[in-house]
């Protein structure tokens, strides 16, 4: 009986560590729309404003989100972070309109993901 459960309790372990990817927020951001979403990615570009930080954040596939902060974050180029935030349709950054933006609520330091080629 435990030999039968193994499988299904291991697969359900690494299932869990599978959350919202920036490839899946783009395929699907209508699915998203005003939700909290939590997620990880690679900062490729940032953008220094009077009252906020916008960062472009990319993840193992390529697929790339802007992230607008108001808080100070303490990142740099090349540095992987964790994001939560809600995404919205649509923000106003000095009256340009972006779009699919993800506003976030905090932005932190992590480490790389380990089988990055494998997701």
């Amino acid at each position: 009986m435990r030999r039968r459960r193994l499988p299904l309790i291991t697969l359900a372990i690494a299932l869990s560590g599978c959350g919202v990817t920036i490839s899946a927020i783009n395929a699907r951001p209508d699915r998203y729309y005003e939700h909290k979403v939590t997620f990880e990615g690679q900062v490729e570009r940032m953008q220094f404003l009077a009252h906020e930080t916008l960062l472009e954040l990319s993840d193992p596939r390529g697929a790339r989100i802007i992230v607008r902060s108001t808080e100070p974050v303490d990142v740099k180029t090349g540095d992987w972070v964790k994001v939560k935030g809600v995404l919205v349709p649509e923000a106003r950054v000095e009256n340009v309109p972006l779009y699919d933006v993800i506003s976030a609520e905090r932005v932190q330091k992590t480490r790389a993901p380990r089988l990055a080629n494998l997701m």
